[in-house]
């Protein structure tokens, strides 16, 4: 089991299936490369496969598919025998007679028992060693001798065995790259999708691609790698030597391996993706024209089947009642048709009648659970909200007692005498962590006030701008003492609006601080305000000091923090108060996140 399990783990290592995959093709290349430069030689590839050129296909069909037709267009069509021929012959046909030997004895002829061949009296005959895979089509009282000399036949045989010779080589690479490059081929077919740690089936990122387009890709590489062969074919049949060659055709060859090679590799990496596709059983699955095809018929099944209601059991009951409806009515019309003529016509309204009635009064009792569900969600809903804000709110006021008179007690124990230097940095720190706990329950509380609607709004008409320069003044102590760059750009004209100003302050003072708390630092800060299309649109930008992995609607909510790892100071509620604030004073309050940059953008209508 060990064995067999490192072999395993050899034969679907990642570097193993690369080193294979470029021998693979690199194998397939070196064939396909040498089957275009046997081409190129315009050599017979019959001579690889026929020993004896007299055996072979190309001396029938040259030489004596020739003879016989000379002779027979020479006997029956008044044609003439050529006067300089490669053959002897006799022919007759009883009355004319033709031949380029003196004797006429078919003895002479049949000497040449190599290639031979003799019709008479409607019998075919060959001489002894002669290849007989041809016939004649002569009539009864033809005659017809002919033969090819054995130094015919040596001097041809000589070129044949030449081209053989020449070719051999060629053939035998041929034969061993295709061999070792189907074992490659195999092997990668074997290991594909597969790695070592486990059996599961792994796809790649070329698998994302739809099944046809690659099939189509594999199709395209194919025809091209083709069609590269038969260009260069054409232009160098039968001028190539490969122990010739010039500089150039090295060259051209070489060219030639690279982009075979290439070709190689661009189909078999597609071949595997289809390879894994389909031991994933997704070849089909995942094809363009299926995916189209399964999306129209899911879009129309999807249209009666009721599956957007799966989760609202009534309106799903509903959607089926009203498909009944549809069917029933459309065949009872039909059946209408169909028996208009006949005296029970009329049935088929009375049946129309009744289930009308029955779909109206289904519809109205499933309406009237629909509606008496929402009331009863619509009604726990705002009675956990109310819960939610009275605990809020109750909270909040229980802890301002108890926080006042800590506060006072730490501020009376910091003017005691005699207290160490230790005890005096502890009694700070309890001071500045009790004050930062009374802005978060006052934070709080403002913000349950401003949730649940009972707060005080006195909305009169500001100028915007000079509240976000009276904001922008008030913090200049923190402005300065930070690392930050303000860059202020405002109209020269007031910009006013309808708003509380109070209200509207806290907003811009939790914008600001929330800029310097989080922004990066060494960076700037834009603070601007304009008008566009009949609203004052302000806006604050800065550069953010950590990771922004969290989305606008993420950052509103309560206590949410964009640095996660608190190393500032904030409790998570001023953009929710900025919020909050905003939309009970008639304006609307956005974030936008773009890479590092963090930006609120306050809109309200000038008036």
């Amino acid at each position: 089991m060990e064995s067999t399990g490192k072999v395993r783990r050899f034969f679907t290592n990642k570097a193993s299936k690369a080193i294979v995959f470029i021998m693979c093709a690199a194998l397939a290349a070196a064939a396909w490369t040498q089957i275009i430069i046997m081409s190129y030689q315009g050599i017979n590839p019959e001579c690889l496969i026929i020993k004896q050129y007299k055996d072979s296909n190309n001396f029938i069909s040259r030489y004596v598919s020739d003879a016989y037709n000379d002779a027979y267009q020479t006997l029956h069509e008044g044609g003439k025998m050529p006067e300089k021929s490669s053959y002897y012959y006799y022919i007759s046909n009883g009355k004319q007679t033709y031949t380029n030997v003196s004797s006429t004895n078919k003895a002479f002829f049949a000497q040449y028992d190599s290639a031979f061949y003799s019709y008479e009296k409607g019998l075919l005959t060959f001489g002894a060693n002669t290849n007989s895979n041809i016939s004649f089509g002569f009539g009864n009282k033809d005659t017809v001798y002919i033969a090819f000399s054995d130094k015919f036949l040596e001097t041809h045989q000589k070129t044949w065995q030449a081209q053989r010779d020449l070719l051999m080589p060629y053939a035998m690479g041929v034969v061993v790259c295709l061999l070792l490059s189907t074992v490659f081929f195999i092997w990668l077919i074997c290991a594909a999708g597969k790695k070592p740690g486990d059996k599961e089936l792994h796809l790649c990122r070329i698998d994302k691609i739809y099944s046809d387009i690659l099939i189509a890709v594999l199709i395209g590489l194919t025809v091209g790698a083709f069609s590269i062969a038969f260009a260069s074919n054409m232009y160098y049949y039968g001028n190539i030597v490969p122990a010739n060659m010039n500089t150039y055709e090295k060259y051209a060859f070489i060219l030639l391996g690279v982009c075979t090679f290439a070709m190689f590799m661009l189909c078999l990496a597609v071949f595997l993706s289809i390879v894994r596709k389909i031991k994933a059983k997704k070849l089909l699955k995942h094809s363009l024209i299926f995916t189209i095809c399964y999306k129209i018929y899911d879009f129309f099944r999807s249209l009666f089947d009721g599956r957007k209601f799966n989760k609202y059991p009534l309106t799903k009951s509903l959607f089926y009642r009203q498909m009944l409806f549809i069917v029933l009515s459309f065949v009872l019309v039909i059946l209408t048709l169909a028996l208009v003529r006949t005296p029970i016509f009329i049935v088929p309204f009375l049946l129309e009648a009744v289930l009308i009635y029955w779909f109206i009064k289904g519809s109205r009792k499933t309406y009237d659970e629909i509606n008496k569900g929402f009331n009863e969600s619509l009604e726990d809903q705002m009675r956990a909200e109310r819960m939610k804000i009275a605990l809020i709110t109750n909270v909040s006021h229980d802890l301002k007692t108890p926080l006042t008179s800590i506060i006072s007690y730490v501020d009376l124990i910091s003017k005691e005498e005699g207290l160490t230097d230790s005890a005096r940095d502890y009694i700070s720190i309890l001071a500045e962590k009790s004050n930062r706990l009374k802005q978060i329950v006052s934070d709080l509380f403002e913000l349950a006030k401003s949730t649940s609607g009972d707060i005080e709004i006195n909305l009169e008409k500001i100028d915007f701008k000079k509240l976000i320069q009276q904001t922008l003044g008030d913090m200049d102590d923190k402005i300065q003492s930070s690392n930050l760059q303000f860059k202020v750009k405002m109209p020269d004209e007031s910009v006013n609006i309808l708003s509380d100003g109070k209200k509207l302050y806290r907003v811009f003072l939790n914008v600001i601080d929330n800029a310097l708390k989080y922004a990066h630092q060494g960076t700037r800060v834009f603070v601007s305000l304009e008008v566009i299309d009949k609203e004052a649109v302000a806006t604050v930008v800065n550069t953010a000091g950590y990771e922004m992995d969290f989305t606008e609607e993420e950052i509103l909510q309560r206590f949410n923090r964009g640095d996660k790892a608190r190393t500032t100071e904030g409790s998570g509620l001023g953009l929710s108060i900025a919020e909050s604030f905003t939309s009970v004073c008639g304006g609307k309050f956005n974030i936008k996140i773009d890479g590092d940059q963090f930006r609120v953008i306050i809109k309200f209508a000038k008036i």
